[in-house]
């Protein structure tokens, strides 16, 4: 993820509740994230005016790909993902997600994150979601930390705005 898209006092490395922020992102700027404005849904909104989304037409989100060396020169052993989530309805589904992935070979190594579904459970409303993921202890500093929302079996949109990933341990 770039830097960028972070304000001023949220850049990545930076203490914010003694956590060290990889990426923050309201999504009104996209840098660090692959850009594709069929990705992006503006008017509902979070914050602001942009969310990303997935629906039957995008079954992955814009995407935050970062070395994981460049998010901090400590080994990561906890990272807190949280986001605020819009479902509309039960149909919507979908799963806010890390993967940490070989920089050789590209495949995955690991992979959590938070199943929309099981959490968010008020419908036509955003509500804050948060989990700590524990990394495995075979992760490197040349692996890549990827963030996306996966469409997963929605058969209903999904809509996620104000991420954020922070190291927590």
């Amino acid at each position: 993820m770039a830097l960028g898209a972070c304000s001023a006092d949220q850049k990545a490395g930076s203490g914010l509740s003694g956590a060290k922020i990889i990426t923050a992102n309201d999504f009104e700027s996209t840098a660090g994230w692959n850009v594709d404005p069929g990705y992006l849904d503006r008017g509902r909104a979070h914050s602001g005016q942009y969310a990303i989304k997935v629906d039957q037409g995008h079954e992955f989100s814009l995407t935050f790909d970062m070395v994981l060396g460049q998010a901090t020169p400590t080994k990561i052993k906890v990272v807190n993902l949280e986001a605020w989530a819009f479902l509309p309805s039960e149909r919507a589904t979908g799963m806010l997600g890390i993967q940490i992935m070989d920089s050789g070979t590209g495949q995955q190594v690991f992979g959590d994150g938070i199943r929309l579904g099981e959490v968010v459970k008020s419908y036509g409303e955003w509500v804050h979601i948060s989990k700590d993921i524990t990394l495995p202890d075979n992760i490197t500093a040349i692996q890549h930390i990827r963030l996306s929302l996966w469409r997963a079996d929605a058969s209903d949109y999904v809509l996620v705005d104000d991420v954020k990933l922070s190291v927590k341990e």
